[in-house]
């Protein structure tokens, strides 16, 4: 069972971060753990184009994002969840990456698009960053969920697998929360079809040894608690993927990142990248253990071992 007990929400006050606030405050409730709210200040942006001292304007943003916290705390319906609330200036990848350290963060859920004009700097450079190296999982939430956040935003929850390390981590993680939310999990694999021109017999074989991998992933005891059902589809990965969540009402979608090393940015940017960027539900990212380090407070990690 995994345990989520603090979640770190990094927020920018645009309409993209205001919706990963209202989603990590009802995963919150839903996991009785406490949200932490975070607000960047970043000289380098405050500072492009001008000639205003940036002392002052650095003051004059954290004066701001004291003002919207409390401003955004109530338009919540629980804001009893929200442990802290935190004002940092520097990078804000930087910031991201310390602060889940120094809280022991076990989640972080943050927006993929920043406000007005920033929203290609935000995704480019904050969140395809975290998507490579945060060392914990991490729900990302697009503009325009907010109306499907609900009591249950969990019934339907569809894990991508490729059977890479990573694979168990994901499961995991899907499994635990579709006990707690009695979800029906779907176990989807997409062959790429672009590789896949084999004789219609050989083909029949791989789908029959592609799908008794599927099944083997499913932990024995799943199907007394929840709905499972195992799926093979062909085509381009990512677009097969966002067809799924286009057609269907999926409540979250659950990707295992893994790296490869020259093959990193090739598999981010032809899959996950793609993906976060054209889901309209929550999907959750789960790092390879590898890039994961130990905080000081006890965390994930130890949990999904217990």
């Amino acid at each position: 069972m995994i345990t989520i007990i603090t979640i770190l929400c990094p927020v920018d006050f645009s309409t993209g971060s205001d919706e990963a606030v209202v989603y990590a405050e009802s995963l919150a409730t839903l996991h009785g753990a406490s949200v932490h709210l975070l607000h960047v200040v970043s000289p380098t942006i405050l500072s492009f184009g001008s000639t205003i001292n940036t002392s002052a304007l650095v003051d004059s943003a954290k004066k701001e994002a004291i003002t919207q916290f409390s401003e955004l705390k109530t338009r919540l319906k629980h804001p009893s969840v929200i442990a802290g609330t935190e004002v940092r200036v520097g990078d804000v990848f930087d910031e991201i990456k310390s602060v889940i350290k120094t809280i022991g963060a076990d989640l972080l859920v943050m927006g993929t698009h920043g406000r007005h004009g920033l929203d290609r700097w935000f995704m480019g450079s904050t969140t395809e960053k975290l998507l490579r190296h945060s060392p914990i999982p991490m729900i990302t939430i697009s503009a325009g969920q907010r109306k499907r956040h609900d009591t249950r935003p969990f019934q339907r929850i569809v894990v991508t697998t490729d059977f890479s390390d990573g694979t168990s981590e994901a499961l995991s993680f899907a499994f635990s929360v579709a006990q707690e939310n009695q979800s029906k999990v779907t176990l989807l694999h997409v062959i790429n079809d672009a590789a896949f021109e084999l004789s219609a017999s050989y083909r029949d074989e791989v789908f029959t040894g592609i799908q008794k991998q599927l099944e083997d992933l499913v932990p024995a005891h799943a199907r007394h608690w929840c709905e499972v059902e195992t799926r093979i589809e062909t085509g381009l990965p990512y677009r097969e993927i966002l067809n799924i969540l286009r057609a269907e009402q999926v409540g979250l979608l659950v990707m295992n990142i893994h790296r490869k090393g020259m093959l990193d940015r090739a598999l981010i940017g032809s899959t996950a990248e793609k993906v976060v960027r054209g889901a309209r539900c929550p999907v959750l990212l789960i790092p390879s253990p590898k890039k994961k380090f130990t905080k000081a407070t006890p965390g994930i990690e130890k949990r999904m071992a217990a």
